[in-house]
């Protein structure tokens, strides 16, 4: 089972598995949707096109390797890498009752081979996030990332649609 570790305000956090890192990550800025992630002695940044934009690029070092583009007609993100010719998708399902933050994501590689799975829950103001794999190499562990930044987008959307308008 792989963990999440997430410190200092949610800026900072780390990718566990049997206590080991296996990446590492920062968001620069507690504003900003960019992070900055390090695996394989490699620097990874995911960064908005633009500020009107709402895709993402995927950068190693300075060249583009992937894109998160949203669809609207599913209301998700998906993700494009340029050297695997593949889409990636996230599903999402309430795994808790009524009164529990408890969430079952699946990431779907071509929308409908499961990848990995991760599982997200909120206890004693403590976010709690499990993932695990189902069909994922340990080459393209920066997929665990990839789906991590789909979910805080997700839930991002949620809870923008949750939120009362006044005026």
């Amino acid at each position: 089972m792989i963990k999440v570790n997430i410190e200092k305000n949610n800026k900072d956090f780390q990718i566990l598995e049997n206590q080991e890192v296996l990446i590492k990550g920062i968001k620069p800025k507690w504003y900003s949707s960019q992070i900055n992630f390090f695996y394989n002695s490699r620097t990874y940044q995911i960064k908005k096109k633009s500020f009107w934009s709402s895709s993402y690029n995927i950068f190693q070092g300075s060249k583009i390797v992937g894109v998160f583009n949203y669809k609207w007609k599913t209301g998700g993100y998906s993700l494009s890498l340029n050297d695997l010719k593949k889409e990636y998708t996230l599903t999402q399902s309430n795994t808790g009752g009524m009164w529990k933050i408890e969430r079952l994501y699946t990431l779907l590689e071509d929308g409908s081979k499961p990848i990995l799975t991760i599982k997200y829950s909120f206890k004693k103001w403590k976010e709690n996030i499990e993932i695990e794999k189902v069909d994922l190499s340990d080459s393209s562990l920066d997929l665990i990332i990839y789906g991590l930044f789909i979910m805080r987008r997700l839930q991002s959307a949620e809870s923008a649609a949750s939120s009362p308008v006044y005026g």
